[in-house]
């Protein structure tokens, strides 16, 4: 696992030896399954484990991880791995390196097929500017699409979001996101409850994210934070603000939905070995 923790550098300045700056870094924006073969049909009932290293510590930065009793459930119509990760930003000053060791989940465990097994690196070609990709990754039985994101003199940003006044409503989808400015049309998913009831946590009432990280550019950049109520497809309520790129320290925001009123930090951060 990261040993380097987010928000590293959010209340303290880096000291010698220690160095942080606002390097290239990598955006996951999606992974999916985007094609299988071998007999395979769906739904998929998958599980295991999708991680990158980096330069940061050489330690795997977990992306997905399910346990066999935990399986994700893939469709045709929604292949998505619903991620969890990375736990902290992923510099690209080298070569950075996915791992991914998926299974499918068959009647025992003697049925369980290989979805997909792969140790790739990923090699950025630095640009003043960042840019949206999408890389495929193929195995026997599937292939993987990831869809990244070079993010140029990025700054890491943690997001935090709580209830501050009223409920989620029962039977509402929340689904909260953040973009960049500069790949506005891409956006990591903080969260998808989908049928399952918003988790709130302790009396700050902080809202149970899957993912918490992101990468924003520092120059001239902004941070969107969306958040919205659906029925199925239906967007019943939405609201959503930007915050400035910052080094360090902490930025403060409110989303207003009329049933509830959330409160949002962002805890910024350089990035550094």
């Amino acid at each position: 696992m990261a040993k380097i923790p987010n928000k590293r550098y959010t209340f303290k300045k880096p000291k010698w030896p220690q160095w942080a700056s606002e390097p290239t870094t990598l955006q996951i924006f999606s992974v999916k399954v985007a094609r299988i073969r071998g007999g395979l049909r769906w739904p998929l009932h998958v599980f295991g484990m999708v991680a990158i290293r980096d330069c940061a510590d050489q330690n795997r930065n977990m992306i997905f991880d399910r346990s066999r009793d935990n399986c994700q459930i893939l469709t045709q119509e929604v292949p998505y791995l619903k991620l969890t990760g990375p736990s902290r930003a992923v510099m690209l000053s080298d070569p950075a390196t996915f791992e991914v060791n998926l299974k499918v989940k068959g009647t025992t465990e003697s049925d369980d097929e290989c979805l997909s097994f792969l140790a790739v690196s990923y090699i950025n070609y630095e640009g003043v500017h960042s840019y949206h990709l999408t890389r495929e990754y193929h195995s026997r039985l599937s292939t993987l699409e990831f869809a990244l994101g070079s993010m140029s003199f990025s700054v890491e940003a943690t997001i935090a979001l709580r209830i501050t006044s009223g409920d989620w409503p029962s039977g509402f989808r929340a689904k909260f996101t953040a973009s960049t400015t500069s790949i506005s049309c891409a956006k990591v998913i903080l969260l998808d409850s989908g049928d399952d009831k918003v988790s709130v946590v302790g009396h700050a009432r902080n809202i149970t994210l899957s993912r918490s990280v992101v990468s924003v550019e520092y120059f001239a950049e902004q941070l969107e934070v969306c958040a919205k109520a659906l029925q199925g497809d239906h967007v019943v309520a939405g609201r959503h603000m930007f915050f400035k790129a910052r080094k360090d320290g902490v930025s403060d925001g409110t989303l207003r939905l009329g049933f509830c009123t959330l409160g949002v930090t962002i805890y910024w951060s350089l990035i550094g070995y």
